[in-house]
């Protein structure tokens, strides 16, 4: 406070007498008062701020402190640096004439793949219900009111914030809109923000960060003109490390919100969920919750990175200050009781997946180290969120950085034999053709076998699908019937401990789902492993048909059969029982690449039951526990029979049985579209050799000799 500035400034009183006489003090005490503002009483304070109608905060100067924006350590510019280095050597050999085309697309652009979507930052996205101030902690974070905010449900679109420096040269806006659907595809696709005639087809607007209220807000004037995203680049050293996502919020009865929300915080490397600390962490919040740490990547691995267990997830108990003015104690009870609640709420194997992972065990304290308060209007109860949030994404790039590398020479290592393996062919026809002219006799002479033997071997697991499908659906619905039975569901609500309260009651019946669901899982899983099996001597039995008409011979067969199926597989990008058999034939890099999926997904199970099974966990989830509520008389028999009606009545079981269809629909689909795409890939090998044979052209060959050279020390020379 500087008093005497006050008087001169404010009050425009020259001298200290005419100021004691206002306040009725001595002159020797509004020197003292000047001299050292400390000394001067609250009483005389407000005395002058009655006598001149100055408020408190005039008087002393005062400023309510701000939470400060997010400032972290740049561990991204080393990622961007790889990343860089590695674009440009790419880039240099697909543009070189030294390589062919056809090795170019074999072996260099399945890298450049790798490369483009692998090393990139983390993404944060905010997840809650619709009024618990998402776009406000964001706006926090970075130090600018970028994101619209009200006290009514705002943003209806995913909206990426990225840094000022990522903005590609053809958007010369900071706001660009994008439609939420063009043909079948539905919601933009972040990765594709370099591809202008991309982004072009899907643009509907651009302009300055205010075009958010008028596209991006349910108030919005433009808002039924169905914007699905739209990005923002902001000039933020929060942006450095990371991007951020700014979603719909939850339970706001508009479905598309509910989508678009599901589908991108599941392709994030961090979440952020807020809760209100005034009905922190309600049923609907841990239905919700439970399905975000479900889908959550697992970048923690015990003994090769920095990052604690569950490091990427923060849950936020929201605009904390009223819970009686930020009252540390009454928070920690609530953040105490939101962790205990979800916890009663998990299924006893809802951890496994994770931890096989992770090499981690979560335990009830990892998760509870997870959650925080958050108040714009006590920076103090943000401290230890900002500090925890610093870290991780100080920590995060680096670890995703070292990741992709090790992955991108794991694809080298492995793409490496097989180019050695083309090399000595083009070499061994060209000083023992004949060998080779053998080879092409004997393999048209066992084709019409070998087509009739996959025949036979594709039936084979065409008709296992279609019964592991019969059998997986009667086991579920088996299942579930037996665990609806009205005494049955007594016995496990008596089993189960639970109150007649209906907090008790919603989260029995949470779990209730949690149990049913990974059951469902589980059984998939079971005959996910046998048809992978299956699949695996179907193509082990191709590949030993079309090796065979070489043993004889000098010569060797450089045709890769699982891979070939394995990379149609993960182009396709949909494969449904298959998934293990795709993990364990080709890198991870490529499979991960080809799915879109991020590499820190090790949960690859999830990621494929993700496509079919969706929503239906959170969906069924909450017909079950909202309306649920106290019972008189035989409880444990009416909470029974409730929820045996509820699933009736919103016919439960059958969404779950869609999901299985669904589920075994992909897996025919991706088997049969992976058989055809190996035969045709099978016919284009023999097609290729038998033109390379029978050309005359030896320069044409050592072209192609040099090309792999080339490609052998362009793999080699690579700096990972």
């Amino acid at each position: 406070m500087n008093l005497k500035a006050v008087r001169e400034g404010k009050l425009k009183m020259k001298t200290q007498e005419e100021f004691a006489q206002l306040l009725g003090v001595s002159v020797a005490e509004v020197e003292k008062w000047e001299d050292n503002p400390d000394e001067m009483p609250f009483a005389a304070v407000t005395r002058l701020t009655t006598k001149t109608g100055l408020t408190i905060e005039e008087v002393t100067s005062y400023e309510r402190p701000k939470v400060k924006p997010l400032d972290v350590g740049n561990s991204w510019s080393k990622a961007a640096f790889t990343k860089q280095n590695l674009t440009a050597y790419i880039s240099d050999a697909m543009d070189c004439s030294d390589f062919l085309e056809a090795h170019k697309k074999k072996y260099i652009d399945d890298l450049r793949q790798i490369v483009a979507n692998t090393i990139k930052k983390p993404r944060i996205a905010f997840v809650g219900r619709s009024d618990t101030g998402k776009s406000t902690l964001i706006n926090t974070l970075l130090g600018a009111e970028k994101m619209p905010t009200s006290w009514t449900p705002t943003t209806s679109i995913a909206v990426y914030l990225k840094h000022i420096s990522e903005r590609p040269d053809f958007i010369k806006d900071d706001v660009w809109i994008f439609s939420s659907q063009v043909g079948d595809e539905t919601l933009w696709d972040v990765r594709k923000l370099n591809d202008e005639e991309y982004c072009t087809t899907w643009k509907i607007a651009s302009g300055e960060v205010e075009l958010l209220r008028s596209y991006g807000i349910r108030q919005g004037e433009n808002y039924d003109k169905q914007a699905g995203a739209a990005v923002i680049f902001v000039d933020s050293p929060a942006l450095i490390n990371c991007d951020i996502i700014d979603l719909p919020g939850f339970g706001t009865e508009t479905a598309s919100d509910d989508n678009i929300t599901l589908a991108v915080a599941g392709k994030a490397e961090i979440i952020i969920y807020l809760s209100q600390a005034n009905g922190f962490m309600r049923i609907e919040d841990i239905t919700y919750l439970k399905e975000n740490i479900r889908n959550l990547s697992v970048w923690e691995k015990r003994g090769e990175r920095s990052l604690a267990p569950l490091a990427n997830l923060f849950v936020v108990a929201s605009q904390a200050h009223t819970v009686n003015h930020g009252n540390r104690s009454e928070l920690k009870n609530i953040l105490d009781k939101g962790c205990a609640n979800l916890l009663k709420t998990l299924d006893d194997n809802y951890w496994d997946r994770r931890e096989a992972g992770s090499g981690y065990e979560y335990t009830n304290d990892v998760l509870r180290s997870r959650f925080f308060t958050f108040s714009t209007d006590i920076p103090d109860l943000c401290t230890p969120f900002m500090q925890q949030l610093k870290q991780v994404l100080e920590n995060l790039p680096v670890v995703m950085n070292e990741h992709a590398k090790r992955e991108a020479r794991r694809y080298i290592d492995e793409a490496m034999p097989k180019l050695l393996t083309e090399l000595q062919k083009y070499e061994g026809i060209v000083s023992e053709r004949e060998n080779y002219e053998v080879l092409l006799a004997e393999i048209e002479k066992n084709e019409l076998s070998r087509i009739q033997d996959s025949d036979e071997k594709k039936k084979e697991v065409l008709n296992l699908i279609k019964k592991l499908y019969i059998s997986s659906k009667k086991e579920f619905t088996e299942y579930i019937a037996k665990i609806l039975e009205i005494d049955s569901l007594v016995e496990d609500i008596k089993a189960s401990k639970i109150k007649n309260k209906k907090e008790d009651i919603e989260q029995y019946v949470s779990k209730l789902q949690s149990r049913i669901q990974h059951k469902c899982e589980a059984i998939l899983e079971v005959n996910s492993d046998i048809i992978s099996d299956k699949t695996a001597e179907y193509v082990k039995s191709f590949s030993n048909n079309i090796t065979a008409v070489a043993q004889n011979l000098k010569v060797d067969i450089d045709f890769d059969a699982a891979w070939a199926f394995g990379a149609a597989l993960s182009a396709l990008g949909i494969v449904g029982g298959l998934g293990m058999f795709l993990a364990s034939t080709i890198s991870g890099a490529v499979l991960f690449s080809g799915l879109g999926l991020g590499l820190g997904t090790s949960l690859l199970w999830g990621a494929m039951t993700a496509s079919v099974f969706g929503p239906i966990g959170m969906v069924c989830g909450l017909l079950l526990a909202i309306g649920m509520a106290i019972f008189g008389g035989s409880w444990e028999k009416s909470v029974a029979k409730k929820i045996a009606e509820r699933f009736e009545e919103n016919k439960i079981v059958d969404k779950y049985c869609e999901g299985i269809d669904k589920y075994w629909d992909q897996t025919k689909t991706a088997f049969e579209k992976g058989a055809e795409e190996l035969e045709k890939s099978w016919r284009d090998y023999v097609e290729n050799l038998r033109k390379t044979v029978n050309s005359s052209d030896i320069e044409e060959l050592q072209r192609n000799i040099v090309s792999l050279k080339n490609t052998e020390n362009f793999f080699s020379n690579i700096q990972l």
